[in-house]
């Protein structure tokens, strides 16, 4: 009943149909029927009527109000749109399993952005995938690939995996080793879901060795911490590695195991301004630029 409700308000501002029917930029008849049509909903009177003079009656006069009220609450929620949809105000939600490939681009985005609030929360690949599928975020980077239906995804880096141990470590005086060295390496592994432990243990088994021991721990950030105060060493993708003075990176030899990093969205929400502001401050790296969809095809 809005277009109803909203004739109405304009006769009596107006003061007349006509002048209702010019500031609407509808014609005299829809006006009428349309205050006609509450009238007969209802079952009630909103003008008293004598020849071409119309009164409002106390309904009426008790009605202009809320109609009032409902016309400010859809110019506020006009205004709030149209500032969300040309990037004045609004939020964006990002997941990612570390901070490494998508900090730059945060800070790009907060630059030319500075009133859209920005959230980011830090997890394992398959938990923020999930939280993508469930709409808790708008983004998400990981390195899985997931092919569901309904995504799409651009990669933004490829790296290879290389060992990353502390700069005392006696390891830390060569460059390569091969793969069977990591059998002496008390190795930080991630929990289950994560790809770095997937393809951790793929270069294990193809090298047919088992570490001298393993501790799991459930971040990245933490992994680097216990590398940092002589735990142990760990496998990370070269653009997450060189990033302390006290730590090294090593490359192994004859291991052609490399990791793509990707940025996901819901193909459904791919036209969303803040999403694709967020795309466009991606500058990528390695082979990035793909963007590929299993709907690509």
């Amino acid at each position: 009943m809005f277009d109803q409700l909203k004739a109405f308000h304009a006769t009596v501002r107006q003061g007349s149909i006509t002048r209702a029917a010019r500031h609407l930029g509808v014609s005299q008849p829809t006006i009428a029927a349309q205050i006609r049509q509450i009238e007969q909903l209802y079952g009630v009177e909103l003008f008293y009527r004598s020849g071409r003079r119309l009164a409002v009656t106390e309904t009426g006069v008790a009605l202009l109000p809320l109609v009032e009220k409902m016309i400010d609450l859809e110019a506020q929620a006009d205004i709030m749109l149209r500032n969300v949809g040309g990037l004045f105000e609004g939020h964006l939600r990002l997941g990612a399993t570390g901070p490494y490939y998508i900090m730059d681009a945060v800070g790009r985005f907060s630059n030319a952005h500075p009133a859209i609030a920005l959230t980011c929360r830090i997890g394992n690949s398959e938990d923020i995938l999930n939280a993508l599928h469930e709409f808790r975020i708008d983004l998400a980077v990981s390195s899985q690939l997931n092919d569901a239906d309904g995504l799409e995804r651009r990669v933004i880096s490829t790296d290879p995996l290389v060992l990353v141990v502390h700069r005392s470590h006696p390891l830390a005086r060569v460059d390569a080793i091969d793969a069977a060295r990591l059998a002496d390496v008390r190795l930080l592994i991630r929990e289950e879901g994560s790809v770095t432990r997937r393809c951790t243990e793929e270069i294990l088994a193809k090298a047919g060795v088992a570490p001298t021991s393993t501790a799991e721990i459930g971040s990245r950030e933490a992994i680097r911490e216990a590398i940092l105060h002589g735990v142990g060493g760990s496998l990370f993708p070269r653009g997450e590695a060189e990033r302390h003075p006290d730590l090294h990176a090593i490359t192994l030899s004859g291991v052609d195991t490399t990791i793509d990093e990707y940025i996901y969205y819901l193909k459904a929400r791919r036209h969303s301004p803040a999403i694709d502001a967020f795309l466009a401050c991606i500058v990528p790296g390695g082979s990035a630029g793909e963007v590929a969809s299993r709907h690509d095809a």
